[in-house]
């Protein structure tokens, strides 16, 4: 016990002293992993009758609309799937914020440690079956920690004896540590892509890999109370900001002085920030103002939507340069009710959240992406509507949207009609995504 505790102090003072500490999240990780490949237990049989017990990994929590759309639509899937067993499901997510009976309803793991390598190490023994549940796996975009959490989750929990699977991910750029210890960590565990050109990246460093599907496609926004005048949903972010890195000496100094900064993501986390950034950031503001300027002049009220709660500043911040009140949802302040349903229920939508147009598409909503990755690209690509998404560094992307979406005024039932079509696609691929994994879990009981 104290040699395991000594070696888990070690860990941690190692990473709070390094240079680069989110290489050595990895490297941690990765050492863990193999030595529980070499001296962990074989499990007992887990035999029918015997409650079966589940960890979803993701971002659950964090007030990431997208995020938690997918838990609970997964959540769901599997008390479907599993209906005649025992299910105990547990999140091992990155917040506190569960405003919606789906994740209230199943138990949130308190972790052992504050340091995560650990923290899944002592969690992974104690469940049959753990999913990747966050769809933003395989990319350095926003975090190397955050990626190197959910591949080496499920890499940890197969070298616990677990039956593991990355469920419905994407994959985008990745730093050479990153996509090293993706290549490394993929060989044994289940990976379902929900895009083709996620499949082909992952292809080319070696990872098998399913076609799948986006769980949040069966989602279902609320109806309104009451009918509301027209309005358009408009969904930015700061895409400039990204990725968020580990800087220990950085928050050590903060915490010391206390001092406030707007870029701390976590205890000991920041986003990305440099002038270059900022003056990009104020030519995207300026454009999603001139949009919504643009969409009232036409009697379409524009109502900005926080789809994540680190969205509301960029909102707040549009919406200073508009001269007329406009309305913010905001996650946080507002339910995920709330916020789904002022997506799903709107005229049209113009979003940099992947997800917003996930909702829009699923709902028969005319959406416009405005692009700071592959993801919406590659989504509209694959819905056959191409020319519906342009990128967030485009100066005249606020115009070109207006456009886009007065183009559609007598072709809606065309549009509408490939929404439904593709929209019914992903969920069939969610369902067969499904069966896949309850017959991996039977032969894994049975085994």
């Amino acid at each position: 016990m104290s040699c395991n505790f000594n070696h888990r102090m070690a860990r941690q003072l190692r990473f709070l002293g390094a240079a680069e500490p989110d290489s050595v999240f990895l490297d941690d990780l990765q050492q863990l992993i193999d030595i529980t490949r070499t001296t962990a237990r074989v499990r007992a049989t887990r035999r029918r009758g015997e409650p079966l017990r589940m960890l979803l990994l993701g971002y659950v929590g964090a007030g990431n609309t997208g995020a938690d759309l997918r838990a609970i639509e997964i959540i769901r899937q599997m008390r479907r799937l599993f209906a005649g067993r025992t299910l105990d499901i547990a999140l091992f997510g990155c917040g506190d914020l569960i405003d919606h009976p789906v994740l209230a309803s199943v138990e949130r793991l308190q972790p052992e440690s504050l340091y995560v390598p650990d923290a899944l190490d002592a969690a992974l023994r104690r469940f049959d079956v753990v999913l990747n549940v966050e769809g933003s796996t395989y990319t350095s975009k926003f975090s190397d920690a955050l990626a190197g959490m959910l591949i080496g989750g499920v890499a940890f929990a197969d070298a616990h004896g677990a039956l593991a699977c990355a469920y419905g991910v994407d994959a985008g750029a990745m730093t050479p540590r990153l996509a090293r210890f993706a290549a490394v960590n993929a060989a044994r565990a289940a990976v379902f892509c929900r895009s083709a050109g996620a499949a082909r990246q992952l292809a080319a460093l070696g990872i098998d890999t399913r076609m799948g599907a986006d769980s949040a496609w069966g989602f279902r926004a609320t109806q309104p109370a009451a009918r509301e005048a027209p309005y358009a949903a408009l969904c930015p972010n700061n895409p400039y900001w990204w990725p968020v890195q580990t800087d220990v000496r950085r928050a050590y100094r903060l915490d010391g002085s206390d001092v406030q900064s707007p870029l701390r993501h976590g205890p000991l986390t920041f986003h990305t920030w440099d002038d270059e950034r900022a003056r990009r950031f104020s030519a995207y503001k300026a454009s999603f103002a001139m949009l919504a300027a643009g969409l009232r002049a036409q009697g379409i009220e524009p109502v900005l939507v926080a789809m994540e709660r680190l969205d509301l500043a960029a909102c707040d911040e549009i919406a200073a340069l508009l001269p007329f009140p406009v309305r913010i949802v905001a996650r946080g302040r507002e339910t995920l009710d709330a916020v789904a349903a002022t997506v799903g229920h709107a005229r049209c939508v113009v979003t940099t959240r992947f997800h917003a147009a996930v909702l829009a598409i699923a709902h028969g909503v005319p959406a416009v992406g405005v692009s700071m990755d592959e993801r919406i690209e590659q989504l509209f690509d694959e819905a056959g509507v191409s020319g519906w998404n342009f990128s967030c560094d485009d100066p005249h992307f606020g115009a070109r949207a207006l456009a886009r979406l007065a183009s559609c005024a007598g072709d809606r039932e065309r549009l509408r009609g490939a929404y439904e079509r593709f929209a019914a696609v992903q969920r069939q691929r969610f369902d067969d995504m499904g069966r896949a994994l309850r017959a991996s879990v039977d032969a894994f009981v049975d085994h």
